[in-house]
Formats: structure tokens, sequence, C-alpha cells
């Protein structure tokens, strides 16, 4: 448990952990057989990256760090379990690894596509959508606040949402060919 004299820097690294969680359980299943062992690798890694989070340089990204952690857990894991015939050569958990990270920097280029996209709808789509995904605002408190008809709000955000796609499939054919 971590005491109540958390820094700063400590808060927004936990807030990282927490975020990395999904893609951090994903990447060790993917080289882990079974997900009770995978949730425990995990657990491990969560250990070690507490442990080295004076060693994290925040310019890096953080998921690609902890990527590098969670691969060292699993070879770690997978000594100790040699037993088990279902394991991944090294050389293959070095290329997953690598597709892991190269994902990381795809998901955020993604990710700035779609803020660009966001940025070329028209105010009300914007808001609409920034009042739905950004503040977690649910469809009855946008039609609330807007004075509309929640059915408009849900037409509004199916538009606003086809748009987004179109526009980031637009982006990403432009960029990555």
């Amino acid at each position: 448990m971590i005491s109540g004299n958390v820094s700063r820097d400590d808060e927004g690294f936990v807030t990282a952990i927490a975020q990395s969680q999904r893609d951090l359980r994903a990447f060790i299943v993917s080289l882990i057989p079974h997900s009770v062992d995978a949730d425990d690798v995990l657990q491990e890694v969560n250990l070690a990256l507490w442990r080295k989070r004076h060693t994290y340089d925040s310019e890096q990204l953080f998921l690609r760090w902890a990527i590098g952690f969670a691969a060292m857990e699993v070879r770690s894991f997978r000594s100790r379990d040699a037993k088990s015939r279902l394991w991944y050569s090294e050389e293959a958990i070095m290329a997953l690894t690598s597709d892991w990270t190269a994902t990381d920097s795809f998901r955020e280029e993604t990710h700035r596509m779609l803020s660009g996209c966001i940025d070329k709808l028209g105010d009300q789509q914007r808001s609409f959508i920034e009042e739905r995904y950004r503040n977690q605002a649910s469809v009855k408190q946008i039609a609330t606040q807007t004075g509309k008809p929640a059915s408009t709000v849900y037409k509004i955000l199916a538009k606003s949402i086809r748009a987004l796609r179109e526009c980031v499939k637009r982006s990403q054919r432009e960029q990555f060919g």
C-alpha cells in the first residue's frame, strides 16, 4: 500500500502505471499461456516499476519502458517454470517486445490524428464529443445541459463518431500508406 506521503511525481507515476495495465497485461498474456500466471507476472511487473520509478525518464514513452520490465519478468517466470512446454523462444519474446513498442508509437500517432480530427469537427459536434468522452457525461446529461432531446444528442454523437472514424482512417492512409 502506498503511504499518505506520496509526492506529485509519485502520483503521476501511479497514474501512468494504472493507464498501462490493459496493454501490459495483453503483452504478458501474449507470452504466458495461463492467465492466472500472467496476472502474477503483471503484479511482479507493477512492483518492479514502482521500485524503479526514480529511474524513469519522463521524456520517454512510459509503456515502452514498462514493456521492457514486463519482458524481463516473463523471462524470469519462464526460467522458474521451465517444466512447461508452451514457451516461446527467447528470439520470439524479443520480437514480440519490439512489436509491442512499435504498437505504442502507432497508438500515440493515431491519438494525435484523432485530436486533429476532433479539432476539425463543428463546434456543436466537438462539444458533444468532449462532454461525452472527455468529461464522461451521459447522453441524458448532455441533453439536459443543451436543452436538446436525447435522440438528437445520440444522432449528433453517432454522426460525429462516423466523421472521426473516417478522418482518422484518411490520416492513417496518408501517414502509413
